[in-house]
């Protein structure tokens, strides 16, 4: 029979699930916003770059796309899945754990 964690270590393990939720909920709002913002001026933030970079506007356009989707999948394997992984172990770990309520 597996021993239950101390509740020491569950505080803290429910601590960084918190905070991985957060960072989570953060940059899917600022993936949002950033989104908006693009949708708004797209056609002004693209005459600023070629200011600085030769780049057409189909390369321009998939460059964001490149760059939006790589921040998402980051955002899912660094933020979502570990608080997944958390909560399922810990809910895991709490049915296992024997009574103690009289």
């Amino acid at each position: 029979m597996k021993q239950p964690l101390p509740r020491e270590t569950i505080q803290i393990l429910d601590a960084i699930a918190g905070v991985l939720l957060r960072c989570f909920i953060f940059t899917v709002v600022a993936l949002l916003s950033v989104w908006t913002v693009i949708l708004a001026m797209g056609d002004l933030i693209y005459q600023i770059h070629t200011i600085w970079f030769d780049i057409p506007r189909k390369e321009f356009d998939l460059f964001l796309l490149y760059s939006l989707t790589f921040i998402k999948t980051l955002n899912v394997v660094f933020f979502l899945i570990p608080f997944l992984a958390i909560r399922h172990f810990l809910r895991s770990n709490n049915d296992t754990a024997p009574d103690t309520t009289v």
